[in-house]
């Protein structure tokens, strides 16, 4: 059989219950009386007491054993250690990208009353765009280095998990791109400018 249809090779993983049906009249005189259990002596509860047990008490389970109380106040449970470094979520990118827009704005209102041509305003464009990108860029080599750092942690205990991992770091990676874009944007804006 399959384990699909409930039943495996060793059974099918369930246990039997007992049915106990209660006394009726007529089963009373038929049933035989129960064996007298074993009473124990009153001088074995001073030996537990001197052997540093407790005796046991009347609605214990497990003669020697009490009952558990609840738990008033739980251990809070231990979270990964994370290292001085700062974890970056999917959103840091395009925050470092509006920063650098910002910076940009900064810098148009400081240049605008020089920027009297075509030319000029078209390199003050190209500034806030170069500084946008830049910003973005900032973000991704900063988590680049995180992820580098955090290799060369992990090289030691996981050699075969840190090779997977050096492709992805060499090369040309997002944030070397972005910042190659935003180098060719600042020479573009210094370009239309002279």
């Amino acid at each position: 059989m399959s384990e699909r249809n409930g039943s495996t090779a060793a059974g099918t993983g369930t246990a039997e219950i007992p049915i106990v049906r209660p006394a009726g009249p007529e089963t009373a005189m038929t049933a035989t009386p129960p064996a007298a259990e074993p009473v124990a002596a009153p001088a074995a509860a001073p030996e537990a007491e001197k052997a540093g047990e407790a005796p046991a008490g009347e609605g214990d389970v497990v003669p020697g054993m009490h009952a558990t109380a609840p738990v008033s106040v739980r251990p809070k449970p231990r979270m990964p250690r994370r290292g001085p470094l700062t974890v970056m979520g999917p959103w840091a990118p395009v925050a470092g990208g509006l920063l650098g827009i910002l910076l940009g704005m900064i810098a148009v209102l400081v240049l605008a009353g020089a920027a009297t041509g075509f030319e000029d305003r078209l390199a003050l464009v190209f500034v806030v765009l170069g500084l946008g990108m830049l910003g973005s860029a900032g973000v991704l080599l900063a988590d680049e280095v995180r992820m580098m750092r955090q290799r060369a942690r992990d090289a030691v205990v996981r050699p075969a998990y840190v090779e997977v991992t050096a492709g992805l770091l060499n090369g040309l990676t997002p944030g070397r791109l972005l910042l190659l874009a935003s180098g060719f944007v600042f020479f573009l804006a210094a370009y239309v400018s002279r």
